[in-house]
């Protein structure tokens, strides 16, 4: 069963798994820890809301993907992944950040290269090199 996360959540994760291995099938046992933290730490309340203490820490718009945490440079400080590309490739987008097919078709080629990407890292970056490649018409 898929269960939806709050966007601090999802958020969290994805910087999770961008610094560690996350065990196959484990991702929702993960999330469901994340959860819990987040809760007991009071930057969420019960109902996956973000409480006024995640907007004093400037967490309520996500992990480093809104606008509210500064520039597209502090953007690119947060996700180094990112830095080595032209500002030209990014544009923000009802205060997120986002980026073009450009810098995905990269960044997914390099991760079906990495042979320390996991066998679910790889899926991801085949298909969104396949949305790309759909997109085109």
């Amino acid at each position: 069963m898929k269960i939806k996360y709050p966007k601090l959540v999802e958020d969290a994760f994805t910087v999770a798994k961008q610094h560690g291995k996350i065990a196959p099938g484990k991702e929702n046992d993960v999330k469901a820890r994340i959860y819990q933290v987040m809760v007991d730490r009071g930057m969420l309340n019960e109902l996956g809301e973000p409480t006024q203490l995640a907007v004093d820490k400037g967490i309520a718009g996500g992990l480093g993907f809104t606008n509210r945490l500064g520039s597209l440079e502090e953007f690119k400080r947060r996700w180094p992944m990112y830095a080595e590309f032209d500002n030209s490739h990014f544009m923000l987008i009802d205060g997120e950040w986002m980026t073009d097919s450009y810098v995905i078709k990269i960044l997914a080629t390099r991760k079906l290269e990495d042979p320390d990407s996991t066998s679910e890292e790889r899926l991801q970056a085949e298909e969104m090199l396949q949305q790309i490649e759909d997109s085109k018409g």
